[in-house]
């Protein structure tokens, strides 16, 4: 099914939910302008504008009813960017193209998924433009159990910036918005035990990305426990993750009014051994100077990532597990070894303040993120940010050092300003 076939089906339901009048309806539109700044040995400084302003507009249309056990849900959405970052990007995939879960412009791609639910709109060398469908599902929902089929979304694990349980289309650790997870093509399960227990199965098909074809290799599947025991949660899970076998456990539990959480996740990894990723975190609410606060410390173990600054520059190569799961979108640092902090401030009940702290533990490089959120109405937000990368030269965060001569790459410093509306 193509981009105009989805958008057939949308307006279908459309038409179908002013008649029914039972029908939910919704979504939101976002804009986002951003201004960044690159160092003067930057890749993106040789390619492109040093200091780069774009655009971002975000349309989403939600369609959900319930009617006895069946449910069914479809969103639709209409994505675009435009700016100096889509002419430096596509100048960076011509000289070192790559295969992932994005397409060149950063927009969503459904190469992989089963179904072909996207159609470019645009794509010029400054805006590019997709609509598509990011949920079409039917579920039946019974007293004890659910299925699901179609796209939807699905999240595992206790993380809070890293999460290595969730691997199935998981956030960026420095996501600006991380309100919608996007969709993938899978078959859905849950049973609830009497006791309050589940069992959770899903089958996640992928295609290949050179030939289009729907293989095992490329595809997923995967049960996860969740129970109760001693005072506190766990989560037992195995899968078949792209012809690998994962296995993973996770707790939380209550610690004198705060919450803390661990995962560990074990993956046999194709090429031989093994790789082993932890998080744990606990975080904790708190009246302070009359206002309400948030915390939260974490510290994440990578599995596939280096420990010496020296070899971030040929990962390809000397590391192919870490480049596979960096293409796929799955993990979003290079290193071993990482602490995130995060702190919440409620300014003013409509107003709040977000900080959130990244650092690579092995090269002292991170990565600093300020924003104020303002509920100016119930239905409008505006939200105004900056990110702050950091680090000396070789250090993650700080300058990857590139093939190319006195050349490095690192994230940009910026600042933007994003407004939503929800309808």
């Amino acid at each position: 099914m193509d981009g105009r076939g989805a958008l057939a089906v949308l307006l279908a339901i459309a038409a179908g939910a002013a008649q029914a009048g039972s029908w939910g309806l919704g979504g939101h539109v976002k804009y986002q302008l951003s201004h960044g700044r690159y160092a003067a040995d930057d890749l993106a400084t040789l390619l492109g504008d040093r200091s780069p302003t774009d655009h971002s507009l975000d349309l989403r249309l939600k369609a959900e009813r319930r009617a006895g056990p069946w449910e069914m849900s479809a969103h639709y959405e209409a994505l675009a960017v435009a700016g100096d970052s889509l002419e430096t990007r596509r100048a960076a995939a011509a000289l070192l193209p790559v295969a992932g879960a994005l397409s060149v412009t950063g927009l969503p791609d459904d190469r992989t998924r089963v179904m072909d639910l996207t159609h470019d709109l645009s794509d010029r060398d400054r805006v590019a433009a997709v609509h598509r469908l990011d949920r079409l599902s039917l579920a039946w929902l019974g007293e004890r159990a659910v299925l699901r089929v179609g796209r939807q979304a699905v999240s595992w694990g206790n993380g809070l910036a890293f999460h290595p349980l969730d691997i199935f289309n998981p956030f960026s650790p420095v996501a600006v918005d991380k309100e919608y997870k996007g969709g993938d093509d899978m078959l859905y399960g849950q049973w609830v035990r009497p006791n309050g227990d589940d069992l959770q199965a899903l089958a996640l098909g992928r295609r290949d990305p050179q030939s289009g074809s729907l293989t095992q290799a490329q595809s997923s599947e995967a049960v996860k426990y969740r129970g109760r025991a001693s005072g506190m949660d766990f989560d037992l899970l195995a899968a078949r993750h792209y012809d690998e076998n994962v296995f993973g456990f996770g707790i939380n539990r209550s610690v004198g009014g705060a919450v803390a959480r661990a995962d560990l996740a074990v993956t046999d990894l194709r090429g031989g051994g093994h790789a082993g990723s932890l998080v744990a975190n606990i975080d904790y609410s708190w009246v302070a100077w009359a206002r309400n606060m948030y915390g939260f410390a974490e510290y994440y173990r990578n599995g596939f990532g280096e420990t010496d600054a020296g070899d971030y520059a040929g990962i390809t190569a000397a590391n192919p597990a870490l480049a596979a799961r960096l293409a796929r979108g799955e993990v979003f640092v290079l290193g071993r070894d990482y602490a995130a902090l995060g702190l919440q401030i409620e300014l003013a009940p409509l107003w709040n303040l977000f900080q959130t702290l990244i650092v690579n533990l092995h090269d002292a490089s991170g990565f600093y993120q300020l924003r104020g959120v303002h509920d100016l109405r119930q239905d409008l937000q505006l939200q105004a940010g900056v990110n702050f990368p950091f680090g000396g030269a070789g250090g993650e965060f700080g300058g990857v050092a590139t093939v190319l001569p006195g050349v490095s790459t690192a994230p940009a410093r910026s600042v933007y300003l994003r407004a939503a509306y929800y309808f």
